[in-house]
């Protein structure tokens, strides 16, 4: 599916689950949608990777390792296939390391961006001063 087939998606999703319609509240802009997708596919990204785990006691070496998983994890497949997601290659997830970076929008490291922390659970924004001091998860 293409991106825009996945924004378009989110923002009618984000548009009946805030009350669109109902009068009190509005449906959500381009950039809030492109963020909300990109929090999503940085989560998604997470579970391909304690998934991968699972299945095979190793960390992914590049997307490949995450095809599996495209069918229950559209976006985050999709954005780590596509690049807008960047990957810490053989890296894995930690619990409770949620001082690494172990994947990033792939506009993080110029403009700042939303993080996928070492976890594997917990999505951030940082800014791009932010995110060059963040530490990054032990890959290959």
């Amino acid at each position: 599916m293409s991106r825009a087939v996945h924004i378009v998606g989110l923002i009618v999703i984000l548009g009946m689950s805030t009350g669109c319609g109902s009068g009190t509240q509005s449906a959500p802009t381009p950039v809030e949608a492109q963020d909300k997708f990109q929090q999503i596919a940085l989560e998604e990204t997470g579970e391909m990777f304690k998934f991968r785990k699972g299945d095979t006691g190793k960390p992914p070496k590049s997307a490949a390792d995450f095809a599996r998983y495209e069918p229950g994890l559209p976006g985050g497949y999709s954005s780590v296939k596509n690049g807008d997601i960047v990957v810490v290659w053989g890296a894995e997830t930690q619990d409770g390391a949620t001082d690494k970076v172990l994947a990033y929008e792939k506009k993080a490291p110029e403009s700042g961006g939303y993080v996928l922390m070492q976890d594997g659970t917990t999505v951030k924004k940082l800014t791009a001063e932010e995110f060059k001091s963040a530490p990054k998860a032990g890959g290959k």
